[in-house]
């Protein structure tokens, strides 16, 4: 079965948490959750196989406004996100600090989601494939590959979060293909997700490409009918 992963992002206020866990409660098998960090709690003592959004570059006491990794899983948490675009962008994370989350995430056996893509100018130029190349070697060949235990590469092209655009089925299918030539081509044992403006209307057709084995869906995940559409979808596309 197609693997779903929901990043929220900072999308849902308090008062939707509560109506959103209750209306999933029995589908929260069918995904993996990545609340703000703030509604971690929400989703773990109900149940939910959760996620956090970041964790910090290393373990130390003394970090304002940070999550470490081993905070994280004292509190349930089981994955989490690395490397999307919104982070290295914003937030300025350079391949020392994705290398650095990485080694925090493999140390503590962590779950990750590990988030590459191209910007609209790079596509344009047909330069896709060699920033793929560059964001996934400038981290996994500088990480101890015997550690990676459970490693999905989600491919999402910068253009396409929160646009409304995908790229074509045959697009994601070539992209995905090469990403996982990259991975056997050094020894690296991954899934393969895709992402960018996923959603209920579109999921459908995006799961019959074959080289895709989940999908990190943003925006549409914080409306649990969205969800529960998805849930349905894939687990009758994979039947």
């Amino acid at each position: 079965m197609k693997k779903l992963m929901l990043n929220q992002k900072s999308g849902l206020k308090y008062s939707d948490i509560e109506t959103y866990v209750t209306k999933l409660k029995s589908y929260q098998k069918n995904f993996v959750v990545f609340p703000s960090s703030i509604y971690i709690n929400e989703f773990v003592k109900s149940g939910y196989n959760t996620g956090i959004q970041n964790i910090a570059e290393k373990t130390a006491d003394n970090q304002t406004g940070e999550i470490t990794a081993p905070q994280a899983i004292s509190i349930g948490v089981k994955s989490v996100i690395i490397g999307h675009s919104e982070r290295r962008n914003n937030q300025n994370e350079t391949s020392e600090v994705l290398i650095n989350k990485f080694g925090e995430a493999l140390n503590n056996k962590l779950n990750i989601v590990y988030c590459i893509g191209e910007s609209l100018v790079e596509y344009k130029m047909k330069n896709t494939n060699t920033v793929l190349f560059n964001e996934l070697d400038e981290v996994l060949s500088k990480i101890d590959k015997s550690l990676i235990k459970n490693l999905y590469i989600a491919y999402e092209p910068i253009w396409a979060i929160g646009s409304g655009m995908t790229p074509t089925t045959l697009e994601i299918s070539t992209i995905t293909a090469y990403i996982k030539d990259y991975l056997s081509n050094n020894n690296i044992k991954a899934g393969v997700l895709y992402g960018g403006s996923v959603n209920d209307k579109n999921i459908e057709e995006l799961s019959k490409i074959e080289n895709v084995d989940g999908f990190l869906v943003g925006g549409a995940s914080n409306d649990y009918n969205k969800v529960i559409k998805m849930c349905e979808i894939v687990n009758d596309s994979t039947k």
